[in-house]
């Protein structure tokens, strides 16, 4: 190969890192991360900002090369995600969107997985995964404070609406705030007096109206 050529071809994968670079940069900016996952179900690759974000004990980890929700019932769907995207014979490109809670904050992870479609007979090993990871934490103050202060919710309230928000039923929210399911039955039950609603679709839209137009 000539000097030009090496050149030129040194300056591509300069060019291709520091694009990456940046797009690490912004991304974790955003409170996002990126992972890719082989269809062996391991982690091939972990931007720098996922690799700080999945640390013990924040609800998601890879333990073994393999990507671990630390709640149980999060962990199973996040599991059955991975091996849907792997598995999917379907040509069309779908993603999956989970939430993984997080014991020491209020909001979870929302992680998005998309299949990449391997060519011809490659298929037939299963897909590899993009996962994005999102962290929904940031303004969560904001949101936790107007609430409290518009209709005087408690602190487990608010985070009882919150899991609500995430389309969890009351076994799931019981299970990640460690409570009885009656205890989280009580909790709507005083939300819809508080927030002046009668049925729990209700108190979820209200909810997000706050969070996103006030």
């Amino acid at each position: 190969m000539s000097s030009d050529k090496v050149k030129t071809s040194q300056k591509v994968v300069g060019d291709n890192i520091w694009r990456t670079k940046m797009l690490e940069q912004g991304l974790a900016q955003l409170g996002h991360a990126l992972l890719l996952v082989s269809s062996r179900g391991e982690v091939d690759f972990a931007s720098e900002s996922a690799e700080m974000m999945l640390t013990k004990d924040c609800g998601l980890s890879i333990v073994e090369q393999k990507l671990v929700a630390e709640l149980e019932p999060d962990n199973i769907r996040l599991q059955n995600a991975i091996q849907s995207a792997i598995d999917s014979k379907c040509p069309q490109e779908n993603s999956i969107g989970i939430y993984v809670h997080r014991a020491q904050f209020p909001r979870p992870f929302y992680l998005v997985l998309t299949r990449l479609l391997k060519p011809g007979e490659e298929r037939r090993e299963g897909h590899s995964v993009f996962i994005l990871i999102k962290d929904l934490n940031q303004n969560i103050e904001r949101w936790a404070n107007r609430l409290k202060s518009s209709f005087d919710l408690s602190p487990r309230e608010i985070e009882c609406v919150v899991l609500l928000t995430e389309r969890r039923d009351v076994e799931e929210i019981a299970a990640v705030m460690e409570i009885s399911i009656e205890t989280v039955r009580q909790y709507i039950k005083s939300m819809f007096k508080k927030m002046d609603v009668r049925k729990q679709h209700e108190l979820v839209s209200l909810a997000l109206e706050y969070r996103r137009n006030r």
